[in-house]
């Protein structure tokens, strides 16, 4: 079968590789729909700080279960997360699952952008398979984690209802987070982002106001929150300058939040004193939980956001090292994703 491997640092290629074998309670699924993630660029260039296995966005078919597996039947289409928390740690007992010592074990083999991967009895067992909705397709059941990964930031920011909220970096993630802010009744929107079309995409999907991250744009967004700066940021890029700019935007008792990636080894230049007396607080929010994963797939069957939108281009496994070249550009590029029949 073919997966999709990094060959050298900075590139992905697809090779052949023998079909996982599954032990009595794993499972085999054949991948339909694979999201291209911007981890998943990060670990093409040994960037990353997550584990460096590619593809998680992932919907596809039960092709073999192992012969203690009663939960799943062969046929059935599905959605998987490829972590799991153990549930009883104090971290997980706390609400904070993805910070569980045994959460980062567990993952798909070979990876996610492939003809088939292995659902290892961790996810099995821990509930990280999810049947996929009739009316629901491959491409909305790929978008379920990242969604995922939204809500449960969003999460910590608290009440988001009547709020101002700017979000720096409208790539796939920030654009989920534009049409979730819009379903909880963020009053006021900002996107920023230094690609156009990103901007424009984020306009289209509820954004009240498209700037350009800069100096200028801490003046706009200040003289249009009356002098106040906004109540949440949310950095939804692993760009440090961004959560610098986001400092510059948030309100006294505001709310910044790190939700995109940055590389290992990234360093920001604030000055704290600016927290300490405006009282501003730093959060971040890495990855999701079952939790989390549940309402994603809730609010998507029920056709309340469309994750599909952000989709801009579908290419074939066979194209995948196209696929990572189109994602890391950028341009003109919203959520790439990799089918496979």
């Amino acid at each position: 079968m073919r997966a999709a491997i990094i060959q050298r640092k900075g590139t992905v290629t697809l090779s052949e590789v023998p079909i996982p074998s599954i032990s009595g309670r794993e499972i085999l699924v054949r991948m339909r729909v694979c999201g291209v993630c911007g981890t998943d660029i990060e670990k093409m260039h040994g960037e990353q700080i997550t584990p460096p296995v590619l593809g998680h966005e992932v919907a596809g078919v039960i092709e073999r279960k192992g012969e203690q597996v009663r939960e799943f039947e062969q046929g059935e289409n599905v959605v998987v997360h490829h972590h799991v928390s153990c549930g009883h740690c104090t971290f997980c007992k706390n609400g904070s699952e993805t910070l569980c010592e045994e959460y980062p074990k567990s993952n798909l083999s070979p990876c996610g952008f492939a003809d088939y991967f292995r659902v290892p009895q961790a996810l099995v067992d821990g509930g990280g398979i999810y049947k996929l909705p009739s009316n629901m397709t491959f491409e909305e059941g790929s978008q379920v984690e990242p969604t995922a990964c939204c809500i449960r930031a969003l999460k910590k920011l608290g009440d988001i209802l009547g709020k101002s909220v700017a979000v720096f970096g409208v790539g796939p993630v920030g654009l989920t987070h534009v049409q979730l802010l819009k379903l909880y009744g963020a009053q006021k929107i900002f996107a920023l982002d230094m690609v156009e079309s990103r901007r424009k995409m984020a306009s289209n999907l509820g954004a009240d106001h498209i700037l350009e991250p800069s100096g200028v744009s801490q003046a706009e967004i200040t003289r249009m929150t009356q002098g106040k700066g906004v109540d949440f940021a949310i950095v939804a890029t692993g760009n440090p300058r961004a959560v610098e700019t986001a400092i510059g935007c948030i309100r006294k008792g505001g709310r910044v939040l790190l939700f995109g990636a940055p590389a290992r080894g990234a360093m920001l230049s604030v000055d704290i004193s600016r927290f300490f007396i405006r009282e501003v607080t730093l959060l971040s929010s890495y990855s999701t939980s079952e939790v989390e994963m549940r309402m994603a797939l809730q609010l998507i069957e029920s056709k309340r956001i469309d994750p599909t939108k952000i989709i801009t281009h579908r290419m074939r496994l066979e194209k995948v090292t196209d696929a990572f070249r189109l994602a890391e550009i950028g341009k003109d590029v919203g959520k790439v994703v990799i089918e496979n029949s």
